[in-house]
């Protein structure tokens, strides 16, 4: 019963302690997962180089997948972009870091009711969130981040006969996770 304490215990002496011999690398190649939600949930995978260009600073440029229904509607999102880091709280193995991001997405709709209705449009994004970063080993290091979306772009709609993107343009908010595992080179 008080082993599980006690490794915890152990477990964040050796992410907080400052005198552990491990340094961020300063190129990564990583691999994400991601859960977003808003009018409708998706998830996806995606890829990431993540760049330390100073001890504190951090700056991941990420291309991701995205799949997720709405009502018949099967929707794809081909996303690319980059966030910004700045380490808040930073110890050798660990790291706490507000980001702010940009990124550009493709999006696709296929209505699965009516065959071959399918549409289209390109939505342009920001992002703010939070997120930490723990040093496993010499190389390798495990991600994870809350964020904020808003999206400008056109919504889709479904009537009748017709799947469509509206005249015109709309914000649209979500939020989403990321857990991502990184490689250093």
């Amino acid at each position: 019963m008080r082993t599980l304490p006690t490794l915890l215990l152990s477990l964040g002496a050796l992410l907080l302690s400052s005198s552990a011999s491990a340094e961020a690398p300063t190129v990564s190649l990583g691999a994400r997962a991601l859960l977003r939600g808003g009018d409708y949930a998706m998830a996806g995978a995606g890829g990431q180089l993540r760049l330390r260009p100073f001890q504190r600073v951090g700056v991941d440029l990420y291309a991701d997948s995205l799949f997720g229904r709405w009502e018949t509607v099967r929707r794809t999102d081909v996303e690319v972009g980059g966030t910004l880091q700045y380490d808040l709280l930073h110890t050798d193995r660990f790291s706490l870091h507000p980001l702010l991001g940009a990124c550009a997405l493709l999006a696709f709709a296929d209505d699965q009711d009516r065959s071959g209705t399918t549409a289209n449009d390109i939505w342009f994004g920001v992002r703010a969130g939070v997120g930490v970063a723990v040093q496993l080993g010499d190389r390798v290091t495990l991600q994870a981040q809350v964020q904020a979306l808003l999206y400008l772009g056109h919504d889709f709609n479904s009537q009748r006969w017709i799947l469509g993107a509206d005249d015109s343009l709309s914000v649209t908010p979500m939020g989403q996770g990321v857990l991502a595992i990184n490689y250093g080179l």
